[in-house]
């Protein structure tokens, strides 16, 4: 495995009953870059993302991370490799009835035997991190959407994550807040030196964070490049996608 990828994927398949939903994807992402997943409704953008996370499983193919192979492993191990990936969902997932802190400190108490002193200093590091420091005893339905997402990204890196996965992080907000937030995605890429995976298919947001995308259209891999590279590539599918 090249020094420089944290992912690498070869000749993916994957079906929902007899139908080829990701057909012999391969492809690489770096270490500390912004790799955004896009295609058309359908593609295989979230199923994509399922498989690298242990979700599901595919048919057949490779999906090494930090450099082994993760669909041999026991479940054991796969578990180690999970304590070094967040995840942040659609939603983000949040639990109603437990302040914001206690959502943050979820994974901790759940994988770390930290004293509880020093897991409330590390959930006050975080939230400080995505501008959420006045929020530390609040209930999610005190939160805005955007405060929302940004705890939900707090508990997503408690655990310093070296990959963090996002599925639609501006689904739902409005372009201002969804601006900021992928501010503080560019700026947390830089602090902490993370590789971030996002299925997005926010266009404003895609131009202004991927530093490489991959278009899947019917579960294929149709392009994958900087954004540079896909207005220069002359498909047809992505002209339309970006509007160029």
């Amino acid at each position: 495995m090249n020094n420089h990828n944290v992912i690498e994927i070869r000749d993916l398949t994957a079906k929902y009953d007899d139908r080829v939903v990701l057909d012999k994807i391969s492809l690489d992402i770096k270490r500390n870059e912004i790799f955004v997943i896009l295609g058309s409704s359908g593609g295989g953008k979230t199923t994509l993302l399922k498989h690298i996370i242990g979700l599901l499983r595919p048919v057949s193919g490779s999906i090494r991370i930090f450099g082994q192979d993760v669909l041999k492993m026991e479940i054991e191990e796969f578990e180690n490799i999970l304590k070094r990936i967040g995840m942040l969902f659609q939603g983000g997932a949040l639990i109603n009835s437990m302040e914001v802190w206690e959502n943050v400190a979820m994974p901790l108490e759940q994988h770390t035997d930290l004293p509880p002193d020093v897991i409330k200093d590390i959930i006050r590091q975080k939230l400080a991190l995505v501008n959420l420091k006045h929020a530390y005893s609040l209930l999610p339905s005190e939160l805005s959407g955007g405060m929302k997402k940004r705890a939900a990204l707090a508990r997503a890196i408690v655990m310093d994550p070296e990959i963090l996965f996002f599925d639609e992080p501006s689904a739902g907000l409005d372009p201002i807040t969804a601006a900021e937030l992928d501010e503080l995605i560019l700026e947390l890429k830089k602090k902490l030196g993370i590789t971030l995976v996002i299925v997005t298919h926010e266009l404003e947001s895609i131009k202004r964070i991927a530093d490489r995308i991959i278009y899947l259209q019917k579960g294929k891999n149709i392009f994958c490049g900087t954004i540079e590279e896909a207005k220069h590539s002359g498909n047809e599918e992505i002209n339309r996608f970006f509007g160029w």
